[in-house]
């Protein structure tokens, strides 16, 4: 199983949201652990993943070796990726 760590950005935005939505982002988070890439899709051009969660998008890395996943950004689908 791997193991969650999450950005400053990524805490900060969940805050910010209705607390239903963060509830849920974080319940799809977390149920990814057993096997994260059936799940994930390649961004292109670098070496991250993003999730998609309702209007909501989840850029992540993750470090296979260590077996863990680094949330990096979590925000609207309209401005994650700027």
């Amino acid at each position: 199983m791997y193991k969650l760590n999450f950005s400053r950005s990524s805490k900060k935005f969940l805050k910010k949201i209705p607390q239903e939505d963060c509830d849920f982002i974080l319940k799809k988070i977390y149920s990814i652990r057993e096997n994260p890439f059936h799940f994930l899709k390649k961004l292109h051009g670098n070496k991250l993943w993003r999730l998609r969660i309702k209007d909501y998008r989840v850029v992540i890395d993750v470090i296979v070796l260590g077996k863990r996943i680094i949330v990096l950004r979590i925000g609207y689908r309209k401005n994650v990726y700027g």
